[in-house]
């Protein structure tokens, strides 16, 4: 805990920005050549390949939304939220894709950067349990698998248990790369880890036994999942370009959302993650039958507040953030009226 609480810090300091400019020098990413009368912008995403859950932006890249809002993006796809918040915090990232959780502890620090949209509404994960496991009370004593003490892991682990009222100090978190879950479940290490939904069908067709314990957007319906954050200094002056990118965002959701473009959906899903097109199609339907992808703004003050509320309880911030310290709704009324709401 301490390593983290000394690290939001470093995020409120000036040290970020050299910190996050020597690690973007080394990160992937991909883009569109620039363009004249086009507005250059960097999105970060938290995941190195990316998930199904963050296709939103492959979707406007390939479906010109971008370009109809006259944006060139370069996606850099990053290791974590912690250095995708790094980087948005230092200005080396216009928009980054991260937990939720990432612009709740940086308004707890003082941080000044805001989430002004929702990528992922919802909890796409899944709590996979190996064959001797039938309820999550079972883990009770356990080894489970854990990407780290605290933090969103923490999240994800509660949870897994809280169908059972298990806490996860009643449990053994084994802290491992994420990586290592599925030779972990399949030799016994560990009993239960938590992928999110492409993933969790790659590992239920491959590993005989491991089964889905719970779908979490059940478990925890009102938590908050995925933010889209920006730089104060950034959106303020640039509130149109802000307004563009995220009205290319609206539409690359809502194209998502319909189902004649389902096939062509996964298509582009399966290129830009790398799986197979049958994980991609499993989680593009659990993501649109559980409206984890917005159409609108996607910031439901209500999950806002009770996700803030959980870290508080649960000891990862010193303090409880309002809504407004968290989140500047602002740039996505501006898309949406713009666009008209669906």
């Amino acid at each position: 805990m301490k390593t983290r609480v000394g690290l939001r810090r470093l995020v409120a300091s000036g040290l970020a920005a050299s910190l996050s400019l020597m690690f973007l020098a080394g990160c992937g990413g991909s883009g569109a050549t620039s363009t004249p009368g086009f507005d250059n912008v960097t999105i970060g995403l938290a995941l190195a390949p990316p998930k199904v859950v963050f296709l939103a932006p492959y979707v406007a890249q390939q479906e010109g939304f971008f370009a109809q809002e006259r944006l060139n993006v370069k996606l850099l796809n990053m290791p974590n939220g912690l250095e995708t918040e790094l980087g948005t915090t230092s200005g080396a990232i216009d928009f980054g894709f991260s937990s939720a959780t990432d612009p709740i502890e940086s308004a707890a620090a003082g941080s000044p950067i805001h989430a002004i949209w929702s990528y992922g509404t919802k909890l796409d994960t899944v709590c996979l349990a190996a064959p001797s496991i039938n309820t999550p009370a079972d883990l009770v004593g356990k080894a489970v698998g854990s990407t780290g003490t605290g933090g969103f892991s923490y999240t994800l682990l509660n949870a897994c248990l809280a169908p059972a009222g298990v806490d996860v100090s009643q449990v053994k978190p084994v802290n491992m790369q994420r990586s290592a879950f599925v030779p972990a479940l399949a030799s016994g290490r560990i009993y239960a880890a938590v992928f999110h939904a492409d993933d969790a069908y790659v590992v239920t067709h491959q590993v005989p036994g491991i089964h889905v314990l719970n779908n979490e957007s059940e478990s925890y319906p009102n938590w908050w999942y995925g933010a889209v954050s920006v730089l104060d200094k950034y959106a303020k002056d640039n509130p149109d370009v802000v307004k563009r990118f995220l009205m290319a965002m609206m539409l690359a959701d809502r194209w998502m959302n319909d189902p004649a473009n389902h096939d062509a959906l996964v298509q582009i899903g399966a290129q830009a993650t790398g799986e197979d097109p049958a994980a991609v199609a499993y989680a593009v339907d659990v993501m649109v039958k559980n409206g984890i992808w917005p159409n609108n703004q996607g910031l439901d003050q209500t999950q806002v507040d009770y996700t803030a509320n959980q870290l508080y309880t649960l000891k990862e911030i010193p303090n409880q953030p309002t809504y407004a310290q968290i989140v500047d709704s602002s740039y996505a009324d501006a898309a949406v009226a713009a666009l008209g709401k669906k």
